[in-house]
């Protein structure tokens, strides 16, 4: 049952995929995800082809090989959700379940503990040996006013005492039942809401890796050449209303069955007091050698016994109206029928499997694969240098998707697992494209160099559609940024103009980014900046990297995460990193 349960409750949630204007570059990423105006050559690719005609004659190459960065995309709280859900919460409640002490209450172990029915078969036939009993004892005592006190009442005491013992252990066994049914409704409760606060909730993880960036910088003619492939994965559960209304009903059906076996354990105590009223009766039998030897004494003796056995029967007459109470309060527990649940006249509880659920989780996956190359030059306008650049391109795009439902999971994992390719091509869709990004930059000498650049990146728009209907629409991005530059320091900042919008799942993007560098000679940096999603509520992020880069060659690492150090899980709501190998002279 629990087993059951928990393959009711349990399933992980969330992904999304969108198209932002972002880039792999470590040191743009450290500042804010900045770069229109700021990136070194071998990001100009990425952020504004214009910068390769607008740096100082001392940047002549520009190489990575290669970048990694991976990251985590969790703007809704998947992360938060799953783990209240997982620790300290539901999957604690189900913890608390003990599913072989439930079952060995209800339907007995074969051995030391009875199943409820033979205890109250038990208790039913003790009553009948007692009602035996008082009425010999009740034909004695108006026969010749006497009682065998050597088999009547001996056999009375034995079979109230069987009685009491039998009471006790019903009562014990139907007070597991109750505690764990609590446990249950408690557990398939939290379990409810805890899916349906992993309902719809986006979680965006990516691998994204620049194979060969090539830069050769100059005025007259800047050039690079480019290879990148980003890739974005996840899934989204999508909670069936029919399966919300199952789990809701399981839960209400506990609550019924834990009702009544309240109810049943309440019944009990009474059938519990009322033995041992005549318990404590019997004990009080008269006793002939207590009265005078002779006519008067017998006479006196044969008054307390029938007043003693009047009194026991009207006892008895009580223990049987409670028996027949905890008879119809125990009927509810061993025949239970609620609104999902139902024993149907057995001690097994029928609890909905897995294969009746309807909910789905959709799997989406995008590789966007590109090739490059970048031209640029100055070109006076109106006497001022303005620095114009373009980058026509090749994308090989693919999409996955697939839905898998709850109910066949086994079955869809064993494909995968047995034959993932096949999987792959039966529910991708691929294309190859062309498109151009442009850009441009302009400096001035102000206490160093200042410069604003603006970028506008796949201007051709397109539509690609997956066999499952979702459309991955590429369309034009829009950024602007501003920087200013000295030997040692740098600053930034970037914003887009136009918000980029998810794949089927997610968040729209507009990002504005801030940033910093420490130079000290070329040889180290030191990298920190912020970045804010403008189209989604506390979107923030710190971001902070270094670079070791002696004689212009090095490593340069970044990372970012949210500002939110107190909560682990709200920390990687929209956090990751990059490692980048570079050589820059």
């Amino acid at each position: 049952m629990k087993k059951t349960i928990l393959s009711i409750s349990i399933a992980l949630a969330g992904s999304a995929m969108a198209t932002p204007f972002t880039g792999n570059d470590a040191p743009s990423n450290a500042m804010g995800n900045t770069g229109v105006a700021s990136s070194r050559p071998q990001g100009a690719f990425q952020f504004n082809p214009g910068l390769l005609a607008d740096y100082q004659d001392s940047k002549d190459f520009g190489l990575t090989l290669p970048t990694v960065k991976f990251f985590v995309d969790d703007s809704l709280g998947l992360i938060k959700a799953g783990e209240d859900f997982f620790t300290g919460g539901t999957l604690d409640d189900f913890q608390n379940i003990d599913v072989d002490a439930f079952n060995v209450a209800v339907n007995g172990d074969g051995g030391s503990t009875e199943s409820l029915d033979t205890v109250f078969t038990n208790i039913g036939n003790n009553i009948t040996t007692i009602a035996t009993e008082i009425d010999q004892i009740l034909a004695d005592a108006g026969d010749n006013g006497t009682i065998d006190d050597t088999t009547n009442i001996p056999d009375l005491q034995a079979a109230s005492t069987s009685l009491t013992n039998n009471t006790n252990t019903l009562n014990s066994q139907i007070d597991v039942t109750k505690t764990q049914a609590l446990n249950l409704s408690t557990a398939v409760d939290g379990a409810v809401d805890g899916i349906e606060s992993l309902n719809d909730k986006p979680l965006q993880l990516g691998v994204g890796m620049d194979i060969l960036n090539i830069a050769l910088p100059g005025k007259q003619l800047g050039m690079a050449l480019s290879v990148s492939t980003n890739s974005v994965v996840g899934v989204n559960l999508s909670l069936s209303s029919n399966d919300a209304s199952l789990l809701s009903g399981v839960s209400n059906d506990l609550v019924g069955l834990t009702t009544n076996a309240t109810n049943t354990t309440n019944q009990m105590t009474e059938l519990a007091a009322a033995n041992q009223d005549v318990s404590d009766h019997v004990a009080t039998v008269p006793d002939r050698a207590d009265y005078a030897v002779g006519p008067a004494g017998d006479a006196a003796y044969a008054t307390d016994v029938q007043t003693w056995a009047n009194t026991l029967d009207t006892l008895f007459a009580v223990v049987e109206a409670e028996q027949a109470d905890v008879n119809t309060e125990l009927d509810t527990v061993i025949n239970f029928n609620g609104e999902v649940l139902s024993t149907t006249g057995s001690t097994d509880i029928d609890v909905p499997t897995v294969d009746e659920l309807e909910t789905t989780m959709d799997v989406v996956g995008a590789n966007i694969s590109e090739i490059g190359i970048s031209l640029a030059r100055q070109f006076t306008i109106q006497g001022e240098y303005v620095a114009v650049g373009v980058t026509p391109k090749l994308q090989s795009v693919n999409i996955f998707e697939k839905t898998f439902g709850l109910a066949t999971f086994e079955d869809d994992l064993g494909t995968i697992q047995s034959d993932p390719m096949s999987l792959l091509q039966e529910n991708s869709t691929s294309t190859l494209i062309a498109n151009i990004d442009v850009g441009a930059a302009k400096s001035w000498d102000f206490y160093g160099r200042l410069r604003a650049g603006v970028a506008l990146k796949d201007i051709i728009p397109w539509t690609l559609e997956s066999k499952s209907g979702t459309e991955l629409l590429i369309r034009p991005k829009l950024r602007i940024g501003g920087a200013h530059e000295t030997r040692f320091t740098k600053v930034a900042i970037d914003l887009d103009i136009t918000e980029n919008k998810p794949l089927k799942y997610g968040v729209p993007t507009r990002y504005l980014g801030i940033g910093g560098e420490l130079n000290a000679y070329g040889w180290a940096a030191l990298r920190a900046g912020y970045r804010a999603n403008l189209s989604v509520a506390d979107s923030s992020v710190i971001s902070g990297g270094i670079g070791l880069t002696p004689f212009g060659t090095g490593l340069d690492l970044s990372a970012w995460v949210k500002p939110k150090f107190d909560d682990p899980t709200t920390l990687v709501q929209d956090a990751g990193a990059v490692v980048q190998f570079s050589v820059n002279f």
